[in-house]
């Protein structure tokens, strides 16, 4: 390696080791959300939007606004759903309770002058089961940023029936491994079929984009 590329590759290494991952990771999360409301629109794909672990409500916030700016012709409905006390196994050296608790009543107070923003604490087997979640019928964006497979797998079995045609389901964190061996990945493709339901659509950091298209 000559002197010259040898700087450049050391600059080079030394700018990008500067942004914290965290920082990273989210820049391109936000890209995503803004590409599929784009897309949303484009194709005029009806339904809500659901989030699956929102922690401190900034990537919802993030959606709502990018769906204000993108398409605001008609109101729907936004639902956040989080335990805000970690979660209901732990496989995982860094999904745990102490790195993603978060306080319900900061989130909701973020979120109170939005009329049709919904925020729902407790653990999705039990939130799912309410009244309120139940009597959804469809989404066009389903975000699932819930990191564990256990939890994973009722989110998936929940949206099966839910999902219209042309909606997206945006999956972060979907090839993370814990102690077990099980993935969010595993999960996804319990309950969809790839090609025949769900098809791949784009991918970000840990993340992936599937479109669901029966």
């Amino acid at each position: 390696m000559n002197l010259t590329l040898l700087l450049k590759t050391k600059i080079l290494s030394f700018m990008i080791n500067l942004v914290n991952s965290t920082n990273t990771h989210n820049y391109y999360k936000f890209l995503q959300i803004k590409n599929i409301w784009a897309n949303i629109k484009l194709d005029s794909i009806e339904g809500d939007y659901i989030e699956f672990g929102i922690f401190k409500g900034k990537s919802l916030l993030h959606s709502y606004k990018t769906y204000e700016k993108v398409d605001n012709s008609e109101s729907i409905d936004f639902y956040g759903l989080d335990s805000f006390d970690g979660f209901p196994n732990e496989n995982h050296e860094f999904y745990k309770k102490e790195n993603f608790t978060s306080s319900f009543l900061k989130v909701k107070k973020q979120f109170r002058k939005y009329s049709n923003v919904h925020i729902i604490k407790g653990f999705f087997e039990n939130s799912l089961q309410t009244k309120k979640l139940t009597s959804i019928n469809t989404f066009s964006f389903a975000f699932v940023d819930c990191d564990i497979y256990e939890s994973s797998l009722v989110v998936f079995k929940y949206l099966k029936k839910r999902m219209t045609t042309g909606s997206f389901i945006m999956i972060d964190d979907f090839t993370s491994v814990d102690k077990n061996g099980n993935t969010i990945k595993k999960a996804f493709f319990e309950i969809f079929d790839l090609d025949d339901e769900v098809h791949f659509y784009s991918q970000y950091s840990n993340g992936q984009v599937f479109r669901f298209i029966p």
